[in-house]
């Protein structure tokens, strides 16, 4: 059973190799007709009628194998039939026009190194032995070139020239086509392994994500216990009886940040099933940023909200407030607790936040693997791991992050993310 083509050599697209194929027959059928209309303004004895017939043949089965292929016929199976139709066109032609003596009969080397390429090894034997056969064949059935057995001296001295410059010509028409054919293929698998390349990459990232998620969906588990521990004691510190205003003010203030914790653990285990509800973009994030304040009421937030009217629907995957987070709180920890919050929303349903940190600075290095790869974080401007985190969500979400030295100081970090409006 024959191997199919994209077994052989599954890296190539075999759909822009059939393009080249048509391509490189439509240049040889007008070579073809162009020699033909050269030989008879030169009233040479050849077989004009015949090898007009043969390229507007080849020219008619060209223009059916392309119109296959828009139809979606298999590109393995058409790009066969071409090769083949290659090798039986170049043995007619040859055949026409001196046989084995024609310098042309090295081009169906051209056809052989396509099938060798892109083909299976079963179909390259057999096409190469079609092409031997009929090499074999042209050096007992051919029509001769024009000077035959009676021809002079001088005859035999100008059919020999053009011979030489038949075989000239031969190897500088080969040696174009092969370069241009292998370094097109090269070029095409050099593109799809740079996209292998990109998918692996991809995995991976995907791979280490669902190790930190499975660690910390462990880690919300295991939070529980401890949790509801501090829940009880702290409800009975506060029915103790004659504790000063201070401490149940303190004991107030554990149970709120206590009661935020859990909050949290619950949105954690019920993140993997939420839905994309439309909110109101500013009025949401408003909402988030208090929520992170309580969290960490040493930051001071810069942000200038939109008016109402400018506050967009939008669906909001849930995935992005964790990302939002670990950047603003990387900043926190840089900016010695200050940061200013730009927001824009793009007609083009773009949404873009800028988070400004005045102190620290990006080194060349950093710059270069910001949000790409995760390493150390060294205060007040490292990069560790979430900001990794934060890149990869954000490149799922269809986003990015960008990081840059601020003119002003500091370092800036901008998120451009596409958002689904909403009715």
């Amino acid at each position: 059973m024959t191997r199919p083509l994209s077994a052989t050599l599954p890296l190539l697209d075999l759909d822009r190799v059939l393009r080249f194929s048509l391509y490189s027959r439509w240049v040889f059928v007008a070579v073809l007709g162009t020699s033909t209309l050269v030989f008879y303004l030169l009233q040479l004895g050849l077989p004009l009628l015949p090898l007009a017939l043969a390229a507007a043949g080849m020219a008619g089965l060209n223009l059916w194998l392309a119109q296959a292929g828009q139809k979606g016929r298999p590109a393995q199976r058409l790009l066969q039939q071409g090769l083949l139709l290659d090798v039986l066109a170049l043995g007619l032609v040859l055949g026409l026009t001196g046989g084995a003596s024609n310098p042309l009969a090295v081009l169906f080397l051209l056809p052989l190194v396509m099938a060798a390429l892109v083909c299976s090894a079963r179909f390259a034997w057999g096409l190469t032995g079609i092409a031997t056969a009929f090499y074999l064949l042209l050096f007992f059935w051919h029509v001769p070139l024009p000077a035959g057995e009676h021809a002079g001296h001088g005859d035999h001295e100008a059919l020999f020239n053009l011979h030489l410059a038949g075989m000239w010509l031969t190897f500088a028409l080969s040696a174009g086509l092969i370069t241009t054919c292998v370094s097109r293929l090269v070029r095409i698998l050099g593109e799809r392994e740079r996209r292998l390349n990109q998918a692996y990459q991809r995995q991976d990232t995907d791979e280490r994500l669902l190790v930190l998620a499975m660690e910390a969906a462990s880690l919300t588990h295991q939070l529980s216990t401890p949790l509801n521990n501090l829940f009880l004691l702290n409800e009975e510190l506060r029915e103790t009886p004659d504790l000063p205003e201070e401490v149940q003010e303190d004991l107030q203030l554990a149970h709120t940040q206590l009661q935020q914790c859990a909050d949290i653990l619950s949105r954690l285990k019920s993140q993997s099933q939420a839905e994309q509800e439309p909110v109101r973009l500013y009025h949401t994030l408003g909402e988030r940023l208090a929520q992170w304040q309580n969290l960490r009421p040493e930051v001071r937030v810069d942000w200038q909200r939109p008016v109402a009217e400018q506050d967009p629907r939008v669906r909001l995957s849930p995935l992005f407030w964790p990302a939002l987070f670990n950047i603003l709180n990387n900043a926190a920890d840089a900016g010695e607790g200050r940061i200013e919050l730009h927001t824009h929303f793009h007609h083009n349903g773009d949404w873009e936040l800028g988070v400004h940190n005045r102190s620290g600075v990006l080194s060349e290095a950093q710059l270069r693997r910001a949000g790409l790869d995760q390493f150390d974080s060294g205060k007040p401007a490292g990069l560790g791991l979430g900001v990794w985190l934060s890149h990869a969500t954000l490149s799922r979400l269809n986003g990015r992050l960008e990081l840059s030295n601020h003119a002003e100081g500091g370092v800036y970090a901008r998120i451009l993310l596409p958002l689904e409006p909403s009715a």
